[in-house]
């Protein structure tokens, strides 16, 4: 019964402090009485129901009347220590963000974790949220008594509310804006550097969505970016290319450099998704074709369980990959493979692209 008396034992001690137990603009409490009772007084003080319920009201009406009290005179507006209301904010990578007892917060969109030296009560599942775990998606925490708990942001930017008093240790003054990238994942780094070259932004204004995949279109605008985006010289056309289109002058710079020659049939097929091998032999006739370097001998591909789907066209480019460094493999197991002719990811894109500036420009 102990496990149950003792998240009760803290919402009861700090809902006169929480910043967080009403939403004065709305009339909707964020940890509703109901919500308290259900979660916790049905699972630890059944024996005691009515004084329970007796007190939880009184200690709930009072500190709605606390709370409307403070919203009428700041207006309900966060400061820099505090925040009366719960309102989203954008934090940067690496930022921590140091709670006090009473303070209640929920991580809206990215990734973060909390560290904490008592207690803090995932109040949506009504359990203790260990120190050093990952906070949940939209799930609310309420910092316990005589406890300090720091959140860290682990994603290029993260989007969380919170109320209550608090401290901030600064974050990257250098970062990517996206929720969806972050330091654990192995393409961290790699977007990051994409982010921050130029080279290409996000799905939008916060998502990277580094499991999608990336069309040639895509590919050859930040290519001829890369080169400084020069201006056509000679006109060459493919019939899915309209001159109107956002990625036109690319494309036919492309095709002028010899850097890409479609798909077939004059087509250039700009919305279809890029294969890594496709990738590879784009790059690899960048830096054969535009900036006229030798390829060298290449890496033996022999180790690779799948080289017979790599298409013959595209084996001095994977070959020259490999050797480069722009192309490792993917490792399913103990056997190591190339995919080929799988359409390449955003996240893979932003590898290989960092591989090739680095190793090759």
């Amino acid at each position: 019964m102990k496990q149950y008396l003792r998240p009760l034992g803290l919402v009861l001690t700090l809902l006169l402090l929480a910043a967080g137990a009403y939403a004065a603009t709305s009339g909707d409490s964020l940890v509703s009485l109901s919500y308290l009772r259900d979660t916790f007084s049905a699972k630890g003080v059944q024996a005691g129901e009515e004084a329970g319920n007796r007190l939880l009201q009184k200690t709930y009406d009072e500190a709605k009347a606390k709370l409307d009290a403070a919203f009428r005179g700041s207006g309900g507006a966060a400061s820099g220590s505090s925040s009366e209301t719960l309102q989203r904010r954008e934090w940067p990578d690496g930022q921590i963000i140091t709670l006090s007892t009473g303070s209640v917060f929920v991580l809206l969109d990215g990734s973060a974790n909390v560290v904490h030296t008592g207690a803090v009560v995932d109040v949506t599942t009504g359990v203790e949220a260990a120190s050093g775990s990952s906070l949940i998606q939209n799930h609310r925490y309420i910092v316990g008594e005589s406890t300090d708990a720091a959140v860290t942001i682990r994603s290029g930017q993260a989007a969380i509310g919170l109320q209550g008093g608090y401290t901030l240790s600064a974050g990257k003054t250098e970062h990517t804006p996206f929720y969806d990238v972050t330091q654990s994942d192995w393409f961290y780094a790699p977007v990051g550097y994409a982010y921050e070259k130029g080279l290409f932004s996000g799905m939008d204004a916060n998502h990277f969505a580094p499991n999608e995949s990336m069309n040639r279109a895509m590919l050859m605008s930040v290519l001829h970016r890369l080169a400084g985006s020069p201006a056509l010289v000679t006109q060459l056309a493919f019939q899915d290319v309209a001159g109107n289109s956002w990625y036109a002058q690319a494309v036919l710079w492309g095709a002028s450099q010899g850097i890409t020659s479609g798909t077939g049939n004059g087509n250039f097929s700009p919305d279809g998704l890029v294969t890594r091998e496709q990738a590879v032999a784009m790059m690899y006739n960048y830096a054969t074709q535009y900036m006229h370097l030798a390829p060298g001998a290449g890496a033996d591909l022999s180790r690779y369980a799948d080289l017979s789907r790599l298409s013959s066209w595209a084996r001095p480019a994977m070959a020259w990959a490999v050797e480069k460094g722009i192309v490792s493999g993917v490792a399913n197991g103990s056997t190591l493979t190339l995919d080929p002719q799988r359409s390449a990811t955003r996240a893979e894109m932003a590898t290989m692209l960092r591989a090739f500036c680095e190793n090759i420009l």
